[in-house]
């Protein structure tokens, strides 16, 4: 069970994380909000670097990192813009559609076989992402699924989805030719300094407006090393659908931030959906 309880901990510091930079960084551009929480956690990375033994380096290491790394770099800039655009209950429960890609990609890259109860649960997380907009049913059957095209940050969070199934997959392979804290540390070290030069470079973002709260920008910066810590030590113990199923959780959390900190409504139906993916969750965690 070690392996569900530190990809609980990475549902929970991922949400944490979204709730803290949308409840402190919506007035950035949603390049410096994608930037704040790895500009500020890149001196935690680096500091660990040294600290932790370096394993061997396996052949695939730097192919994969080659194309996971931009890749993520998208994936994560989309992210953020997603939670800039729309309330944060529409948004990252859509990332339950993860496991659906990770399910495929798993299948394909990792040889990965799951069980009948597991991928049961799985179809349990994606069917609470329906039940999520279930009062648009009013519009007809197909309404829970054409509302994510009226809600921009909805849309675009499920073309996030598609490219965490396939990061999810090819970071596990990272960390499988080397350790899963060398990979977190050497991925979001890179993606920190990389990232950071290009938008400074571009004018994407200013120096002035990522060190503007420089306090907050640290909670956030421990916030994002928390929970890449917990996902790649959750991902080295078990099949990775299994592990982004549990850590698409943070979608009930979600809509709790966002009931309590941004007032907003509808959730009686975004708890309900949350609800059923949590019980796909369990079923992944007990019997899958």
């Amino acid at each position: 069970m070690t392996w569900f309880l530190l990809s609980v901990g990475a549902a929970f510091f991922m949400a944490s994380n979204s709730a803290f930079i949308k409840r402190f960084f919506s007035d950035l551009s949603a390049w410096e909000m994608s930037l704040i929480p790895y500009f500020y956690g890149l001196p935690f990375f680096l500091a660990a670097l040294p600290v932790i033994d370096i394993p061997p380096i396996g052949p695939g290491f730097l192919p994969h990192l080659a194309w996971v790394l931009p890749l993520l770099m998208v994936a994560i800039i989309l992210y953020y813009r997603a939670i800039r655009l729309s309330p944060l209950s529409l948004t990252l429960p859509f990332l339950s559609f993860t496991p659906v890609f990770v399910l495929l990609t798993g299948g394909l890259i990792l040889d990965e076989h799951l069980s009948a109860l597991g991928v049961t649960g799985m179809l349990l997380v994606v069917a609470g992402g329906y039940v999520l907009n279930l009062d648009s049913a009013k519009y007809g059957l197909l309404g829970p699924i054409r509302a994510v095209w009226h809600e921009p940050g909805s849309a675009i969070m499920l073309a996030v989805a598609v490219l965490f199934g396939l990061t999810s997959v090819g970071g596990k392979v990272i960390i499988l030719e080397s350790s899963p804290l060398f990979a977190a540390l050497v991925i979001f070290s890179l993606y920190g300094l990389v990232l950071t030069l290009i938008l400074i470079l571009t004018g994407k973002a200013s120096l002035k407006n990522l060190t503007r709260r420089p306090l907050l920008g640290l909670v956030a910066g421990l916030i994002v090393f928390a929970e890449a810590a917990c996902h790649n030590l959750a991902m080295n113990l078990t099949a990775a659908a299994y592990m982004i199923t549990i850590k698409r959780t943070a979608g009930l959390l979600s809509v709790l931030y966002g009931w309590l900190l941004f007032k907003e409504t509808g959730i009686r139906y975004r708890l309900l959906g949350t609800a059923i993916m949590t019980a796909g969750a369990a079923i992944i965690a007990l019997w899958g």
